[in-house]
């Protein structure tokens, strides 16, 4: 019986395999059935986008290709649809959603398949202003893609990024490149030659020469070298300036280049003729300032006359005079005259800083050195031709304090100061350079500058002008002092409380002389006097000796300096005009002999304009009467100023 089953147990396993195999199958089929080949829907997708692409329904177009890269990411036509999707956003303007896509297609697919993305990709850098990654990106496509037929584009994009960064020189060279080719012509190619004439204008001398390298072989070098020629002129080198104009007139094809060249070349001709011996003057001779413009020109006369015996030539140097009045529209006009009519080589003046700004300007366009004795801040910034000597306020400052912080030791510091822009200016210097060396402001008063009495001023720097809160124990031992002492009617004054070392005052020894004495009767004592350089007067002494004993201030001018030439300069000075020079007298003098020092130096090379005020600029250390002094790189002198004290009935040299 049991050996019967065995061969009915194989055969039931076998048909139960079988039917197993059939029912897996069936289901099998059916789910084939309900679900398309993957291949076919997602090519489905793609082609359906493709058709909104074709009838510009962009919206529809990046739903479905999104629709197609979400199903199939990595599929034969991802680079398609990532593409059409960038080039979507590139045309409405959104490059900051093309890019990141251009860049994907980029990174992920075979370098012979993306030229025309690489393309689009350099002029999105470019529309999101990334300058430098959309100039690499199309140099890097013109590596790449030699033979494409479309570097016209790139050309193009490379000046207009060039431009963007300000290389004018780079930017003419792919621009010239772009009109090299045969593809540009008609209305295309006038457009082109107008962007380059405008980097031309934009260009400047040294631009102008390596834009003129790369266009040897155009027609363009004519307007390079008229613009080179223009911009020589208005820098005063004139005979560079007639090279490039003379190269334009006679090669030009074109007569309104050459007719301009002459006119160039007329003026240039004009300013050649300039008169070495002629020294131009601006001084305000009449009006409120006259007695400050006349002392500047006793300095500059006395100048004059100190070289001609035993020089040769220097003798016939004449100053031309102009009084400005105190007046900027008087004054460019003189300056024009002087410039234009008389020919001089150089110009000094003006002094007072509301003329002075105006006039540097016109002496800047006409190019004419001009050595400006205002104190103006910044006026040397106007350009090239502009230098300045004077004693600055900074100068002044930084002396100062240097030698009251850096070596005396003072820390704390109270201003009193006119409501003047004279105190304003002078009080802001003092109070940034005490800050910037570590220092303190611990008072500040201003004053009417009209007022004679400081009593106000000087009670709120020390605490004396407003009541002091008393403690509850004060105020009982003032009653047990006003029942012990009934009869007594006065109560002492407080003391001043003078937390701070010195008091910088920047006003005129006039007003010193009345504010020094104040200070002492409400017993501001025990500190240091600060000022400016109005305090130097031999009257301040006479009027205030005691009370300004120990102050400190700096001076531009001190016959006891002991400086070069001062002895000779006071004696001459005293002899021509029965009285002691002062700081204008002494700049004054100092600015004549510098040119004639320069003029005598230099010789025959001194024939322009730009000669001389290359020599000026030449960082050469002069021996003055104000001291040893040369103009920095700005084209300022620059000298210590002498820090004088007083002592007894007499003004000292700081040690």
């Amino acid at each position: 019986m049991t050996a019967n089953k065995a061969p009915y147990f194989k055969k039931a396993i076998t048909i139960l395999i079988v039917i197993m195999a059939f029912f897996i199958f069936s289901c099998a089929k059916k789910e084939l059935l309900k679900k398309p080949p993957e291949k076919k829907l997602v090519i489905d997708h793609f082609s359906e986008a493709e058709s909104y692409w074709h009838q510009k329904e962009y919206d529809k177009a990046l739903a479905a290709y999104d629709r197609y890269l979400k199903i199939f990411p990595s599929g034969g036509m991802a680079r398609d649809a990532l593409a059409r999707k960038a080039t979507i956003y590139y045309n409405r303007n959104q490059y900051e959603k093309a890019l990141p896509l251009f860049l994907e297609v980029i990174d992920k697919y075979p370098l012979e398949e993306r030229a025309e993305i690489h393309l689009l990709t350099a002029k999105t850098y470019f529309h999101l202003k990334r300058y430098p990654e959309s100039r690499l990106s199309a140099l890097r496509w013109l590596e790449l893609y030699k033979y494409y037929p479309r570097k016209e584009e790139i050309f193009l994009l490379l000046g207009q990024n060039l431009k963007e960064l300000n290389e004018y020189p780079r930017a003419l060279y792919w621009w010239l490149k772009l009109l090299e080719s045969p593809l540009i012509k008609g209305e295309q190619k006038g457009k082109v030659r107008s962007q380059i004439l405008d980097l031309i204008y934009r260009s400047e001398e040294d631009e102008l020469k390596q834009m003129a390298a790369y266009a040897k072989e155009s027609d363009l070098v004519f307007p390079i070298y008229y613009q080179l020629a223009l911009s020589l002129f208005k820098s005063d080198k004139l005979e560079e300036a007639r090279e490039a104009a003379i190269m334009v007139a006679r090669l030009a094809p074109e007569e309104e280049w050459v007719t301009k060249a002459k006119e160039v070349l007329k003026k240039i001709e004009e300013r050649l003729k300039v008169r070495p011996n002629i020294v131009g003057c601006l001084l305000p001779l009449s009006g409120p300032f006259a007695i400050y413009g006349q002392e500047v020109l006793n300095g500059l006369e006395l100048g004059l006359d100190i070289f001609h015996e035993g020089s040769e030539g220097l003798s016939s140097m004449e100053l031309v005079i102009r009084d400005t009045e105190g007046d900027p529209k008087i004054a460019i006009e003189a300056i024009k005259e002087l410039a234009e009519e008389e020919r001089a080589i150089v110009t000094i003046g003006p002094l007072i800083s509301k003329v002075a700004e105006g006039v540097v300007e016109k002496a800047q366009e006409l190019g004419i050195p001009i050595i400006t004795l205002s104190q103006s801040e910044g006026i040397t910034e106007k350009g090239e031709m502009v230098f300045q000597n004077c004693l600055t306020p900074e100068d002044q400052i930084r002396a100062l304090i240097n030698k009251v912080m850096g070596e005396m030791g003072l820390k704390r510091f109270a201003i009193l100061y006119p409501a003047t822009p004279y105190g304003r200016y002078y009080m802001n210097k003092l109070w940034d350079k005490v800050e910037s060396q570590g220092g303190e402001i611990a008072a500040i008063e201003s004053y009417n500058p009209k007022d004679t009495d400081f009593a106000t001023e000087i009670k709120k720097l020390v605490g004396l002008f407003y009541p002091r809160p008393e403690s509850d124990m004060e105020e009982e031992e003032e009653r047990e002092l006003e029942e012990e002492e009934e009869e007594e009617e006065l109560e002492e004054e407080p003391e001043p409380i003078i937390d701070f070392d010195a008091i910088f005052i920047p006003d005129s020894y006039e007003r010193i002389a009345l504010i020094a004495p104040q200070l002492a009767y409400y017993d501001v004592v025990g500190v240091t006097l600060l000022g400016t350089s109005l305090w130097y007067s031999p009257k301040l002494i006479e009027t205030t000796g005691r009370y300004v004993r120990g102050a400190i201030f700096p001076s531009g001018f001190f016959p006891g300096s002991g400086y070069k030439g001062v002895d000779s300069f006071i004696d001459q000075y005293k002899a021509n005009f029965g009285k002691e020079p002062g700081l204008l007298a002494a700049i004054g003098y100092d600015t004549i002999r510098i040119v004639k020092e320069i003029v005598k130096e230099k010789g025959e090379h001194i024939k322009t304009r730009e000669d001389l005020r290359s020599a000026l600029a030449g960082n050469k250390y002069f021996d003055s009467v104000t001291g040893p002094m040369v103009f920095d790189n700005k084209r300022r002198a620059k000298r210590n100023p002498l820090l004088l004290t007083v002592r007894g009935r007499h003004f000292l040299p700081m040690p």
